[in-house]
């Protein structure tokens, strides 16, 4: 104990000593009360001691506290129930100086729901949340909020700004997917998109292409601008990459040197070595388009590979684009390669017959041929249907299947459309004046077609001129059309029709075509398929067939026209089942204009009487 708790003992000592040898007590009592205010005297100096030692000792753990809130990166708050601050550190307030009013975290970096809904129901809360500044920037934060007491509700909120965190994630997936040079797909997606492409092929898309761009820098020639290398122009020779491609292509990088693209199902249909060769070649003008040449010397080659035809795996098609670059390379400066030999040896030969197309349509080598359509309830010819011939000086006359699918690639189908149709009416007028015309005039109009705002005005302007009327005429129409069908093309159909334009689905019965698509559209007949009509006498089930299409037309008030009829039993049980009007080889070929007459001089002969 303390030398100083003993100094009131030792005063009591004499006093205790008098009253045990029987002095009297009273005596004592004014040296007791001494003692003891002493005793009191010294207990309260030394209680003052201590708070003032303790007093000293929170002065300065305060003062280390608030020093520690002031310095601290990090957020904090007292908050009430309903996240009204009562108390920010310096941070908080400068990132977002808070008054009487919520603060502002929200759940999201965009959006309105506030942290609040979730809070409620809970006594902690941990998570990301994202705190709305003065100029309306959302700051992320890594909150952890845990409730100090319940009556009345009070939150203590630690937070840090992981904004700088969050976007360097973004980067870094956005490097994931996104080549940061270019702005092309990464390498990694690139595969992962070819994976999709696989696994989105089937009968109806099963082909798409992947063709490798590289790019090289010419050594030994002098660039105009030497200050320019072939890293710092990829970017530019990527943004022209993408416009020579077009939209419908999806691009990437592959490497430090070659891009890719990637040409999807659709635009990989009937005869694609025409497409890839033509937009190969497109793509080897690309450091022209970029204004690299001859600024900087570039070699460009194009390696193309096609699934599946070139590879079952992306991994595979990627290689056998690399092979075809390879072979690209041995053949000299901007060169192109298919890795298949047999779209590598057929791609000049449908160049060369484009080249030829273009010139045929300035030179007017083409003619109409006419097969008539036949009545069999009257036994007479009501009408022709016009079918096209070009007179190639290289390749003699061709038939419409050699030629048809490559001018709809290269989009001169709206040119042969035009042609074939005033030829059709001149054809019609020359008939009328000799009086041998029978019926309607048929002819065929593509898609592309009925896609141009001036279509229906160019078909009226024409009838204008040669003094016709549009129920002299009939325009087949292709199935898939329909069922692609926007309101440009449903507005030409309505405006074919209210002119008098009687319009015919062509190849009934091969497609997908629903009752709801026969209605929407103002037709006036179906042509039944010649595949429909194929071996029908030996097949009941075809027959069968067959005779519901026929029903069914006849349900909807519809025409009914039935083609490649080969046999009189075809053309005896196509009457039977209620079709009149037939087409095909029984009857006539189609014929060039000038033989008609002599035609019609023998129509009653053209099928036996027993027919009808």
């Amino acid at each position: 104990m303390p030398s100083f708790r003993w100094l009131p003992l030792a005063g009591l000592l004499p006093f205790c000593a008098a009253a045990a040898a029987g002095d009297a007590i009273v005596s004592a009592l004014p040296l007791i009360a001494l003692a003891l205010s002493l005793l009191v005297i010294a207990v309260l100096t030394l209680y003052n001691f201590k708070l003032k030692a303790r007093y000293q000792q929170l002065c300065l753990q305060q003062q280390q506290l608030n020093q520690f809130l002031q310095r601290c990166d990090d957020y904090i708050a007292v908050l009430d129930a309903n996240l009204t601050p009562q108390y920010t550190n310096v941070s908080l307030s400068a990132a977002c100086p808070t008054d009487d009013s919520q603060l502002p975290l929200y759940l999201q970096p965009e959006g309105n729901s506030l942290l609040l809904s979730q809070l409620q129901p809970a006594d902690n809360w941990l998570g990301e949340a994202w705190l709305q500044q003065g100029d309306g920037k959302r700051l992320a934060l890594s909150v952890a909020i845990t409730r100090l007491n319940d009556a009345p509700a009070q939150y203590l909120l630690l937070a840090r700004n992981i904004d700088d965190l969050k976007q360097r994630q973004q980067q870094l997936e956005q490097d994931t997917l996104r080549d940061r040079q270019t702005g092309l797909l990464s390498p990694l997606l690139l595969n992962e998109y070819l994976h999709s492409c696989i696994q989105l092929s089937g009968k109806s898309q099963p082909n798409f292409a992947l063709l490798l761009v590289k790019f090289s820098q010419l050594l030994g020639e002098r660039p105009v601008n030497p200050n320019i290398t072939l890293p710092q122009a990829m970017p530019k020779l990527a943004k022209a990459l993408a416009q020579l491609a077009g939209p419908e292509c999806i691009l990437a990088r592959y490497n430090s040197d070659t891009l890719a693209v990637v040409v999807p199902h659709h635009l990989c249909r009937a005869h694609v070595e025409i497409t890839l060769n033509r937009l190969g070649h497109k793509l080897l003008t690309l450091s022209e388009s970029a204004g690299f040449n001859p600024g900087l010397a570039v070699q460009t080659l194009v390696g193309i590979s096609l699934y599946p035809n070139d590879g079952q795996h992306a991994s595979e098609l990627l290689f056998a684009a690399n092979a075809a670059l390879q072979q690209a390379s041995k053949t000299g400066d901007s060169q192109l390669a298919f890795a298949s030999r047999t779209l590598q040896q057929r791609a000049p030969e449908y160049l060369a017959l484009e080249a030829e197309l273009h010139k045929a349509l300035q030179r007017d080598e083409f003619e109409l041929y006419y097969q008539p359509r036949y009545s069999i309830g009257s036994n007479r010819i009501v009408g022709y249907e016009a079918l096209l011939r070009w007179h190639n000086p290289r390749r003699g006359v061709l038939l419409p299947q050699h030629f048809l699918t490559l001018a709809d690639e290269t989009g001169l189908i709206a040119q042969l459309d035009q042609l074939v149709f005033q030829k059709c009416c001149e054809q019609q007028l020359r008939w009328q004046q000799t009086d041998i015309s029978r019926g309607r005039m048929c002819l065929n109009i593509s898609g592309l077609s009925l896609k141009q705002t001036q279509f229906v005005s160019q078909i009226a302007a024409q009838l204008q001129r040669c003094g016709l009327t549009a129920d002299q005429f009939e325009f087949e129409i292709e199935e898939p059309l329909l069922l692609e069908a926007d309101s440009l093309v449903n507005d030409n159909l309505q405006q074919l029709a209210q002119m008098g334009l009687h319009l015919t689905l062509d190849n009934f019965g091969t497609g997908v075509s629903s009752l709801s698509v026969l209605k929407q559209f103002p037709l006036h007949g179906l042509k039944i398929a010649a595949l429909c009509i194929k071996d029908m006498e030996h097949n009941e089930q075809q027959r069968n067939i067959t005779a519901s299409l026929i029903r069914l037309a006849s349900y909807l008030q519809l025409d009914v026209i039935a083609s490649g009829i080969e046999n009189e039993m075809q053309a005896y049980l196509l009457h039977v089942m209620g079709c009149d009007i037939l087409l095909g080889h029984l009857f006539s070929k189609a014929l060039p204009a000038a033989e008609i007459p002599l035609l019609l001089a023998k129509e009653n002969k053209l099928v036996r009487k027993q027919v009808s």
